[in-house]
């Protein structure tokens, strides 16, 4: 009866090692098939799609620093204030969002121009061109953070625990520091305009003018009263789904909304003290290595 039981096979780790070595190759070559179709995605969307035109506007932000808000403003001036739409990503699209959509090529050729585009790249990767015209907006970095955290529980449909993002954003991913570490330096090229989210908010009619005539836009100044009424929060509150990121129907389906509070301040007022100390120190030791002054950006 015991030569008809089954043998027993011996162990082989060097079998072991080479399939676990196999495995690890495979995965190591997926990643790498997965980042080089993206890389190619983005080499279509760059160089086939988007066509650059003389004049495009680019919208240059880390997340949450006034994007939308930058992105009605110059909507608003290209139409003199009756610019209309469903949703803002119709008339002016984000770049990021495009190398996907198979309908990005008609949507860009068919977009008037001075195109207004919103990115949240780094400055090496969009490579903006010479001819274009890139409005760089910078917002503080409390008041992003604060809208950062409000845009996750927003897509999550549930509140964050803000202790445990903010150790996120300080460990592993500050889109904020690594936005404006690429795009500082370039803050002073010809074709940049450096804009504050600050200034937008203590004076809206003098950041709308500024940006007008950086970006070559008439300004019929009996249309203003009606550019700024459109830009304005409370406008933009109103017709929120307009601008939600989810699209209109979820937006107006959803619990919360995509246009939050605006302003300034609010963001440090959500912080500890000793989340406060620890910002400082990061905002402290960025505007030192890039040679910031205290009220930059």
């Amino acid at each position: 009866m015991s030569s008809l039981a089954p043998s027993v096979p011996r162990s082989r780790p060097w079998l072991r090692f080479l399939l676990r070595q196999s495995l690890l190759g495979l995965t190591r070559l997926s990643q790498l098939s997965l980042a080089t179709a993206e890389r190619l995605r983005w080499v279509r969307l760059r160089y086939v799609w988007l066509k650059p035109r003389a004049g495009d506007i680019y919208i240059a932000t880390s997340p949450k620093a006034g994007t939308t808000w930058m992105q009605m403003i110059v909507f608003q001036l290209a139409t003199q204030g009756r610019g209309e739409f469903e949703h803002i990503s119709q008339v002016s699209p984000f770049l990021e969002m495009l190398p996907r959509d198979a309908t990005t090529e008609p949507l860009l050729d068919a977009l008037p121009s001075p195109r207004i585009v919103k990115t949240h790249l780094p400055f090496q990767k969009l490579k903006p061109p010479r001819d274009s015209r890139i409005l760089y907006v910078t917002r503080n970095a409390a008041d992003s953070l604060g809208s950062l955290y409000h845009h996750h529980c927003l897509v999550e449909e549930a509140p964050i625990d803000f202790d445990r993002f903010f150790r996120v954003v300080m460990d592993e991913d500050d889109p904020w520091l690594r936005h404006l570490e690429s795009w500082w330096p370039h803050r002073g090229d010809r074709n940049v305009l450096h804009v504050r989210y600050e200034d937008l908010s203590q004076d809206l009619e003098a950041g709308v003018r500024r940006v007008a005539a950086f970006c070559g836009l008439p300004l019929d100044e009996s249309r203003l009263g009606d550019i700024l009424e459109k830009c304005g929060l409370a406008y933009m509150k109103q017709h929120n789904e307009r601008f939600d990121m989810r699209g209109p129907q979820k937006a107006l389906q959803g619990k919360g909304t995509f246009i939050h509070q605006g302003g300034v301040g609010q963001g440090r007022a959500k912080l500890s003290e000793e989340q406060r100390a620890e910002l400082d120190a990061r905002v402290g030791k960025a505007r030192e290595r890039l040679g910031m002054t205290s009220l930059e950006p």
